[in-house]
């Protein structure tokens, strides 16, 4: 808070200077004021220190350990999104995604087998009732022709009927167990089925679980942009918590302040005008304007601070990702 501080220690050396032209620490007579010097008018503008940052950036790191295989990208790349950036080794998790691979293919099999055994069971039972149906007829047919009878008929007549309507009916009852044995084979086809169809559910997932451990060995680019840092180097282990690369889009810039305490905060407007030099580009100033104003505050060597956004009219050539800048902003009262 280097040109806070300045600005501060500047007032305090007005005040005391003013005090002394008005007598104030003499051991002398008091002394008449001067009218004819004006009182010092409050600061209308308010100065921070900032650094410059792209309109959007990522900070891009591994999600499992592992070592790291291909570089694809070197610092200063133009790259799309999506494009792989860093890929580490990626023998094992290769290995699961195939055996995941086959494990569905052997479960999208077997459910297929599963579903023919629904066809023809259920064909089986349509048989089943046919065969019933048509036994049903025989024994009616058997026992009208029973019932048809001359009074007069012979016993063999008689006995070769009853006979008939004997048969018929084991006919029908074995026809109708056939078709409980149907009926229960079909069942018992769907529910194999049913299991079928979740183990290939399951095998998908397993394989969707392989196939993304696999893709969290690959960095690849949140949107289009430039490489602006890679950490990254053929054979060396990384892991979790570690940026190996930077990716930013850099056709924008912005100014983040790092000093903006809560002294002055409340002062800086969105939409205000704004000055912006920067210590890397001497002579060279650009306007601004307040584009956001942070309204929570963080803890920074013993101060508030808010980070407040200036963003420039302008970009000028040179610029580079936390290059350190003077925002200096209409403020008011």
């Amino acid at each position: 808070m280097r040109r806070l501080a300045l600005v501060a220690v500047i007032a305090v050396a007005a005040v005391i200077g003013g005090w002394l032209l008005l007598g104030g620490g003499g051991g002398g007579a008091t002394a008449t004021p001067d009218a004819s010097i004006p009182p010092v008018p409050p600061s209308t503008e308010v100065v921070a220190d900032g650094r410059v940052v792209p309109v959007r950036s990522a900070e891009l790191g591994v999600a499992v350990p592992g070592t790291i295989d291909e570089v694809l990208v070197a610092e200063g790349d133009v790259v799309a999104a999506g494009d792989p950036l860093v890929r580490l080794d990626a023998t094992a998790a290769q290995a699961e995604v195939d055996g995941a691979t086959a494990a569905v293919a052997a479960a999208e099999a077997n459910a297929a087998g599963a579903a023919a055994g629904v066809t023809q069971a259920n064909a089986a039972v349509d048989a089943a009732e046919a065969a019933v149906d048509q036994a049903r007829a025989g024994w009616d047919a058997a026992r009208a022709a029973q019932d048809g009878l001359p009074s007069g008929a012979s016993s063999a007549q008689e006995r070769t009927a009853e006979a008939e309507v004997a048969a018929a009916r084991a006919a029908l009852t074995g026809a109708q167990a056939n078709l409980r044995g149907a009926r229960a084979a079909a069942t018992a086809a769907g529910e194999a089925s049913g299991a079928a169809a979740a183990d290939v559910e399951r095998a998908r997932a397993g394989l969707t679980a392989a196939q993304d451990g696999l893709a969290q060995l690959t960095l690849a680019a949140p949107f289009a942009g430039t490489v602006a840092s890679l950490d990254a180097r053929v054979g060396e282990r990384a892991g979790p918590g570690v940026p190996l690369a930077r990716v930013a889009d850099v056709s924008g810039w912005r100014i983040e302040t790092t000093d903006l305490d809560e002294t002055t905060v409340a002062r800086v407007a969105v939409g205000a005008a704004a000055r912006i030099t920067f210590d890397g580009l001497p002579g060279t100033t650009v306007d601004g304007t307040v584009t956001s104003v942070a309204l929570f505050g963080a803890s920074a060597q013993g101060d508030i601070v808010y980070r407040a956004i200036v963003t420039p009219a302008t970009a000028p050539e040179g610029l580079r990702w936390n290059m350190t800048a003077t925002v200096t902003v209409e403020a008011g009262e």
